[in-house]
């Protein structure tokens, strides 16, 4: 039997409480002369209570009378009647904030809703409830995804009341994000929908009371609470009302207006206390509270604290219990596609890990230019942004421990840009002199980092030495060079400049030194000595790094590369690094 008048009934009323109210009485004899006795029509009289139930908030009615209806729709298999009642008893259980069981039924009314039926409207009610539920634990993009459903159903069966709800959910999104911009749109959109009920502009007004609110409109924020109230209580949308009552309290206190501002507050009190809303009834306890501070009413202002903390307690907590466990099943149900997006992040880091050793000088390299050498490099993660480099040209032997900014990727992208301005400082301007490579490669950084829009400020501190003969030349931008000779050692200072922006920037200097047979010169970042350890988790430091490698002078560069090792996994502990590490030391 097709039943065009009560999925007219259903449809109609689902959207339009007025409508129920007025035509209550006459849907149901309607339904009694179809077949009184019928499964069906039994199952159709109790979801048409549950609906008129839950549109009077009166919620524990509404889920005894919809598990009726679900259980007769089960038994006859009717599925988009038993997905619609699904849909009811979902968006009932969230209003009780049983939140898992909501998402639990909600998704069965999905499966079960044809979505090119006669009831297809529902189906997309399923997702702004779904939505709406995401809000309440703050996972916007879950909810952004939601929304987006429920607007692409309502276009597709061009329904008003579902576009209304997917604008003014989005709405309420962006403003969540403070994407101020985007929700107002969103909300003038609403507005814009033809068939809009006089109920639903209730609700955009009042959103838009808090958008004002928000955006310190206070003027037009009050404007347009009171709109809204004016139609709620019109329509005796009193649960309604209490909110933007709340919302033009909080305007008022704002506007200095203390006494309207209670007057607001106490009426929406009375109305919150009457149907039990706990959560806007610990608003206006708060924002009384503030009121009465406000006219020096001491001991009102203490009670209305009172009530806010106790209310506040046992809605947290268990708010709390309900959000854990539906993040936890979020969770459970996601942990499968979390590992293979870990292992794909993980793959490409490996990748570019080998990337980035390809651009750093072989080892075998270095000995053949610099035979008493080492180079301690630790990476703090599996990439780094610190790097050595190295290159020979006319005769000349250039080397230099970078450190760029940031460690991990970032630092890597960094330090590619770096090495590749090192890189062309020498073989394309053909420089060898260090202060003339750091100070070109200065200008090649900045360059390249200046075709971002964005305001990227990133760099490296460097120290670069070039040896021919017994000649040692030097220049730094904050990482010194050290030279031991005879037991003791030589500190020459880098300038205070990174290779990056910076203010007044000036040359970089280069510093000339005859080396004597024996000298060791040690060059570094500063992940060495900056790393906490020891008893007391303290930093290294400088001077702690400067007796160990005065105590290691009888020992080859090789025995000293791992003495220098060991002592930083020594001091290091149990604790993390902190920063990369690159230490290079040259003997003569």
């Amino acid at each position: 039997m097709e039943l065009t008048v009560s999925q007219y009934a259903i449809g109609i009323a689902a959207g339009n409480p007025d409508f129920i109210r007025k035509y209550y009485d006459c849907l149901r004899q309607q339904l009694l002369l179809i077949e009184p006795s019928s499964e069906l029509v039994v199952g159709l009289r109790n979801l048409l209570d549950a609906i008129t139930y839950y549109y009077q908030t009166h919620f524990d009615k509404t889920s005894e009378v919809v598990l009726k209806a679900i259980d007769i729709f089960s038994k006859i298999k009717h599925q988009d009647l038993l997905g619609l009642s699904y849909m009811i008893f979902g968006a009932n259980c969230r209003s009780l904030g049983e939140i898992d069981r909501a998402v639990n039924y909600l998704y069965k009314g999905i499966d079960n809703i044809n979505a090119s039926g006669n009831i297809a409207l529902y189906r997309c009610y399923c997702y702004y409830q779904l939505a709406e539920i995401n809000m309440s634990i703050y996972d916007y993009q879950a909810a952004r995804s939601n929304y987006l459903k429920a607007e692409k159903m309502a276009e597709n069966i061009k329904d008003a009341s579902g576009l209304f709800r997917s604008y003014n959910g989005l709405g309420n999104l962006n403003m969540a994000e403070e994407n101020y911009p985007e929700a107002l749109e969103y909300f003038k959109k609403t507005l814009d929908i033809r068939g809009v009920t006089n109920s639903e502009r209730s609700r955009t007004f009042c959103d838009l009371g808090v958008f004002y609110y928000r955006t310190s409109e206070l003027k037009l924020s009050k404007e347009h609470f009171e709109q809204s109230i004016n139609i709620r209580k019109e329509a005796n949308l009193m649960n309604a009302t209490s909110t933007a009552l709340i919302g033009l309290g909080a305007t008022l206190i704002e506007l200095e207006e203390i006494d309207n501002a209670i007057s607001k507050l106490d009426e929406a009190l009375e109305i919150c206390i009457l149907y039990k809303a706990k959560q806007k009834m610990m608003n206006c306890y708060h924002l009384l509270a503030q009121a009465y501070l406000k006219n020096k009413l001491w001991e009102s202002a203490t009670y209305s604290y009172q009530k806010y903390d106790e209310l506040n307690m046992k809605l947290s907590s268990n708010q709390l219990q309900k959000i854990y466990k539906l993040k936890n099943d979020q969770i459970a149900g996601q942990k499968e596609k979390i590992e293979h997006i870990l292992e794909d992040v993980k793959a490409s880091i490996a990748y570019a890990k080998r990337i980035q050793a390809a651009l750093l000088p072989p080892i075998k390299t270095v000995k053949e230019h610099l035979k008493e050498s080492f180079i301690l490099y630790k990476p703090k993660d599996i990439v780094a942004g610190d790097f050595y480099w190295m290159e020979h040209k006319d005769n000349k032997v250039l080397f230099a421990a970078a450190d760029c900014t940031g460690h991990g990727v970032p630092g890597a992208m960094v330090s590619v840009v770096c090495n590749n301005a090192l890189n062309r400082s020498v073989r394309e301007y053909g420089l060898t002199d260090p202060g003339e490579i750091l100070t070109k490669t200065r200008e090649i950084v900045i360059q390249e980092f200046e075709k971002s829009e964005e305001d990227v400020k990133d760099g490296m501190d460097i120290a670069l030495c070039s040896i021919v003969g017994n000649k040692l030349q030097y220049a730094g931008a904050l990482n010194p060079l050290w030279i031991i000779r005879n037991g003791g050692l030589l500190e020459t200072k880098a300038n205070k400049q990174p290779i990056g922006q910076f203010d007044n920037p000036k040359p970089y200097t280069m510093h000339s030194f005859d080396l004597e047979q024996g000298d060791s010169l040690y060059i570094f970042s500063d992940g060495y000595v900056d790393q906490f350890g020891g008893e007391k988790g303290k930093k290294f430091k400088a001077k702690a790094f400067r007796e160990l490698l005065l105590s290691i002078q009888d020992k080859s560069m090789e025995e000293q590369k791992t003495i220098i090792d060991e002592s930083f996994e020594t001091w290091k502990g149990s604790l993390e690094q902190i920063d990369d590490v690159c230490v290079i030391g040259v003997r003569v």
